[in-house]
């Protein structure tokens, strides 16, 4: 045994640890310091009698098999938590010795040679390991939970379903017997109950303020953000918990910003003292709650501005329309006069170049009120496309065309330059056109009299490029960033007289890109002229264009098949002009200024077109044309809204209702003689 010995005297050296060992008899041999010390047996009263003797709940707890094992020379490793132990070692501060330490133990067999001469145990005391291990079990538990809700307020939950959601969690985590979230009021008066668990009857849902003293003492400024722990005279003030036998407790105040929100409070019916690490845990969730009440109050915010300004926008485009209307509306005559005008003093040059001259500032009018829809729809992303394989010198001749009344009238040469072989692209062309129409009529306003345009087209690689260049008078460097911005304008004429809107050039970028292109700006400065470039998506050389009928937006009227007419429209100007304009093309033409005269004249007339105005008072064009469709007499007649209403939504509504045509005011002559032609007989 003297090899052992020496073995048993360097384990006591290098180890905290009890050692105890027998010999192949169980009887003890060795009993160490750290058992004298703390099993309260010296070594001398131990040593030379039996383990089994000495201790005889072994052989009742079954721990002599793990000595049969050891001396058979297998090495057993035990656990054993509070009662299950090897040998009683009472805790210090447990002087009754009813609470074991917690003990971990191993025996070992003892051998010399081949042969088993005995056993020795080790016991460790892991008292404080234990202890430490729950700490950080729950530790885990509590940051598992505060994770969880975390996650539930990134997610969108509302406050009332957080609430609960940390009420259940506060109770299962913290063991308490009631949990409950308060909110605060507006008035800071009462406060209402967002969520509550535990209580054994329904609970109430609102508490005045002056009558819970755990509810005064977070009302405190200087309680924000620092946990409450309920001392008694908290509870004995506070007839609710006290008739529940709370003892102890805990409040947590939840803040939104330097704003009290609420309170998250953990109450218990037994004497609890609740730990540094619980505090954290019940501010960490009060923090949680509160960032969520702040996202949630932040977000109605949003809501609410959201709701306003698309009531807003709602109304901006209601007046754009109704301006656009107002503004049609007393042009239609105008237009219709200037019209008839030309067609009775065909031949005399100078009404012509009058009637001309007039019409090219109507046409600029209508085509501002156009802008101003346009950019408003484009802006809200109303506007779709309506591609096409399109050759860019189609849509070039349509928009020069369209701006030679404004280049002729300024007396200014047009130079344009094009390739030989066609540039191919998808595209609308009546969206390109009016960028077109933009960029020359841009150029023609600020360019004197006189003055020099180039329109050029080319292709360079996979791209189209078109260039408007002017020698007017330019764009000044702080200007030029800002060009392609809403209502930007510049004072780049004294008068003002060609001045817009400011509103093209935002429909030219914004029309561009829709096609997946882009446009610049260029400009030396004020009296250096300006450029612009656009470049688009151009298809591959040999990209064919299925051959198209073109059509001049102006056409000049031709034969075609006269008709029984009838006008609606209490604008009566507009209504007469028009007649008078369609008579002289050959047609029998009535005019009505309401609604109901309308119905009636329909009745009597039989008319073969009616051109009806949408705004009527009373009765509008829209239930004039449906009541109209329900006459089965009335079917083969041809309804055709005359209106200044023209946005896509009110022609899609005009086709609901029955009409078969939509024709914006001021109406070009050659249109409607196109349309009356193509009805026949």
């Amino acid at each position: 045994m003297g090899l052992t010995k020496a073995i048993l005297d360097e384990l006591d050296q290098i180890g905290d640890w009890g050692l105890l060992a027998t010999d192949a008899d169980l009887v003890i041999t060795h009993w160490n310091r750290w058992l004298e010390q703390r099993s309260g047996l010296a070594a001398a009263d131990v040593i030379g009698r039996c383990l089994l003797e000495m201790f005889p709940d072994m052989i009742t707890r079954r721990l002599d098999r793990y000595y049969h094992q050891a001396l058979k020379g297998q090495t057993v490793v035990l656990s054993q938590r509070f009662h299950k132990y090897i040998i009683p070692l009472p805790s210090a501060d447990d002087v009754s010795g009813h609470t074991q330490l917690q003990q971990t133990s191993r025996i070992i067999p003892l051998m010399e040679g081949a042969d088993v001469v005995g056993s020795l145990t080790l016991i460790e005391d892991v008292t404080e390991r234990v202890a430490y291990e729950a700490e950080l079990r729950t530790r885990a538990r509590q940051q598992a939970a505060v994770a969880a809700v975390a996650r539930s307020a990134l997610g969108g939950s509302n406050i009332g379903d957080l609430a609960r959601e940390v009420v259940g969690h506060v109770r299962e985590t913290l063991d308490v017997d009631f949990v409950e979230v308060l909110e605060l009021l507006p008035a800071r008066q009462s406060w209402d109950r967002l969520a509550a668990a535990g209580w054994p009857e329904p609970p109430v849902h609102s508490f005045e303020a002056k009558s819970a003293s755990r509810i005064q003492h977070v009302l405190a400024p200087e309680s924000l953000g620092t946990v409450v722990d309920l001392s008694p005279t908290l509870l004995r003030d506070d007839a609710y918990l006290r008739t529940h036998s709370v003892t102890d407790g805990l409040i947590a105040p939840i803040a939104v910003g330097e704003r009290l929100f609420g309170l998250l409070g953990a109450y218990t019916r037994h004497r609890r003292l609740f730990s540094p690490g619980e505090f954290l845990f019940a501010q960490a969730l009060a923090d949680v709650l509160g960032v969520a009440a702040q996202r949630n109050s932040l977000e109605g915010e949003l809501r609410l501005r959201i709701r306003e300004l698309a009531e807003q926008d709602q109304r901006k485009d209601e007046f754009l329309a109704m301006l656009a209307h107002e503004l049609r509306n007393p042009l239609a005559p105008v237009k219709n006069s200037l019209q008839t005008l030309r067609v009775m003093y065909a031949k005399d040059p100078d009404v012509g170049r009058l009637t001309e001259m007039m019409s090219r500032q109507v046409g600029q009018i209508v085509r501002l009120v156009d802008d101003l829809l346009d950019v408003s729809r484009i802006t809200c992303g109303k506007v779709t496309l309506r591609k096409e394989r399109i050759d860019l010198m189609s849509v070039v001749d349509q928009a020069i065309e369209e701006g030679r009344p404004l280049i002729e009238g300024r007396s200014h040469e047009l130079s344009v330059k094009a390739p030989q072989t066609p540039v191919v692209l998808d595209g609308d062309p009546s969206r390109l056109a009016q960028v077109l129409g933009n960029l020359i009529n841009n150029a023609a306003k600020y360019t004197e009299e006189g003055g020099q345009i180039w329109l050029e087209i080319r292709r360079e690689e996979n791209e189209a490029i078109i260039a408007v260049r002017d020698n007017g008078v330019g764009i000044t460097a702080e200007l030029l960033p800002r060009v392609f911005d809403l209502f930007t304008q510049s004072d780049r004429t004294l008068d003002r007289s060609q001045g817009g809107l400011g509103i093209g050039l935002t429909l030219v970028r914004r029309l561009i890109e829709m096609h997946g292109g882009t446009v610049q700006a260029f400009s030396q400065g004020l009296g250096q002229g300006s450029e612009f470039v656009v470049r688009l998506p151009a298809l591959p050389e040999d990209a064919k264009v299925e051959s198209r009928q073109s059509t001049s937006p102006n056409p000049t009227p031709g034969p075609s098949s006269n008709h029984r007419i009838l006008i609606v429209d209490d604008n009566v100007d507009a209504a007469d002009s028009l007649a008078m304009l369609l008579e002289l093309s050959g047609h029998q033409v009535q005019t009505a200024y309401g609604s109901e005269a309308a119905i009636a004249m329909v009745g009597s007339h039989r008319p073969r077109v009616v051109l009806l105005d949408i705004g009527l008072p009373g009765m509008d064009g829209y239930e004039v044309a449906r009541r109209l469709r329900q006459n089965p007499d009335f079917s083969r007649m041809t309804l055709v809204a005359l209106t200044g209403y023209g946005q896509e939504d009110d022609r899609r509504r005009a086709r609901d209702v029955g009409f078969d045509y939509h024709l914006v005011k001021p109406v070009e002559l050659g249109e409607l003689t196109q349309l009356l032609a193509r009805l026949g007989k």
